[in-house]
């Protein structure tokens, strides 16, 4: 029994024959020897994409260069960061041109003049006739259609959660791609991820994405949706596998991350520590804020008990600025590292 479980994450591939370790919900298969790329049943997947990668040394002068644009006050940061893992890995991503059409139904509500007539009387005791406009709730019927064409990437994974990966996969061009060829990535030996998802799995849920997206679109502009049909067509689906690099470095005792575009070298997102230094700076600030609220707030309500006026106002700004920098103070103090975009 044991013997089967460990045939179960072995693939063998048609190209080289070597034996490749899979997951058991892979469906999509790039041999770690030759980089050859086919289903689990070894055919070939047609239309297949990469996008190039910048090697180590590249990478690690992105990440130099971002956390010198976020260094701020701790100078030591640059050239004291210690990498300690800088993983370049390739994703698996679906990509296709859906062409969808959606017609609906519903209506929306309008205010509509109406107008009425009301008794009134006057200081002496007449009583006359007037016209007045009051506004009634009206409702419009709608009937519109919804189209696009639009490029619809989506991860061929079910279960990786990598951190910033969904900021890579916003910024993934297909301008940028280029026709898959391991031979020019294989000496940056990256990971190559398999997909969990097929072509045909894919397509369904590409379809429903854009079908979700119609409906809510028509939705938002109604007051109730009676109806929306939406058929789509999918064309043109690929296979695109693209270079994300995850970094993570020592500094200060403690352990930080950043999310790179593997293809640009550019950093996501990033964590940035928070130094001793720095966070006796917002305590500081933060006790600071605290004596301007409550002197701003003894002044305000001075001015409130004696006469209202520019003692009052000013006292009332002083304790709104106290606030600000007490909540920023202690804000910081509770974070363990700030989080930086690229």
């Amino acid at each position: 029994m044991g013997t089967e479980a460990q045939a179960a994450d072995i693939f063998k591939c048609p190209v080289c024959n070597g034996n490749v370790r899979i997951g058991p919900d892979d469906m999509v298969i790039t041999c770690s020897y030759c980089g050859s790329t086919t289903t689990i049943e070894g055919k070939a997947i047609g239309d297949h994409l990469m996008e190039m990668a910048i090697g180590d040394r590249e990478r690690t002068d992105g990440f130099r260069a971002y956390l010198g644009k976020h260094k701020g006050a701790n100078k030591a940061l640059v050239q004291g960061a210690q990498v300690v893992e800088n993983n370049l890995i390739f994703v698996p991503v679906w990509t296709s041109k859906v062409k969808a059409d959606s017609w609906y139904k519903g209506y929306k509500t309008v205010q509509v003049p109406v107008q009425r007539t009301r008794t009134v009387r006057d200081s002496q005791g007449h009583t006359r006739t007037e016209t007045y406009t009051a506004y009634e709730t009206g409702y419009v019927p709608v009937q519109s259609e919804i189209h696009s064409d639009t490029d619809e990437p989506l991860l061929a994974r079910k279960g990786s959660r990598f951190y910033g990966l969904e900021d890579y996969l916003k910024a993934i061009d297909l301008k940028d791609t280029v026709r898959y060829d391991f031979e020019k990535i294989k000496d940056l030996k990256p990971t190559m991820l398999n997909a969990e998802i097929g072509a045909d799995e894919y397509e369904k849920s590409a379809s429903g994405q854009v079908a979700d997206r119609h409906r809510a679109q028509a939705k938002s502009g109604l007051s109730e949706l009676f109806d929306c049909r939406t058929t789509t067509a999918v064309r043109g689906t690929t296979y695109l596998q693209a270079p994300f690099a995850l970094i993570r470095y020592k500094f200060g005792g403690g352990l930080f991350k950043c999310a790179m575009d593997g293809h640009t070298g550019r950093v996501l997102v990033g964590e940035i520590p928070i130094t001793k230094g720095q966070r006796a700076l917002w305590t500081l600030l933060a006790i600071l804020g605290i004596i301007v609220a409550a002197v701003g707030g003894e002044f305000a309500y001075r001015g409130y008990i004696t006469e209202p006026g520019s003692v009052m106002i000013a006292g009332i700004a002083a304790t709104v600025v106290g606030i600000i920098m007490t909540v920023l103070g202690i804000r910081i103090l509770m974070m363990p590292q700030r989080e930086e975009k690229g």
